[in-house]
């Protein structure tokens, strides 16, 4: 398995399903795991080639998802 940067972010609730379609949709770029819904806390493992484009999605969507938080973390909390 491809080595991969874990993201960590908080998002509103209701728009984890958005954040995971748009970011299939870059098939290959990223992962979303769900850690815990109710809090809208997910991790995006990111491609390293990718991890830019990543970013800048993040940034262009972080209003319509609800972005309170989104940080490059240390460690993968989820698997």
């Amino acid at each position: 398995m491809m080595d991969t940067i874990t993201y960590r972010a908080v998002i509103d609730k209701t728009h984890i399903g958005f954040l995971n379609s748009i970011i299939e949709s870059y098939e290959g770029f990223a992962v979303v795991r769900t850690l815990d819904a109710p809090a809208g806390i997910v991790e995006l493992w990111i491609s390293p080639p990718f991890e830019d484009v990543v970013n800048n999605i993040m940034n262009d969507i972080a209003g319509e998802i609800g972005l309170q938080s989104y940080y490059k973390a240390h460690y993968r909390l989820s698997s």
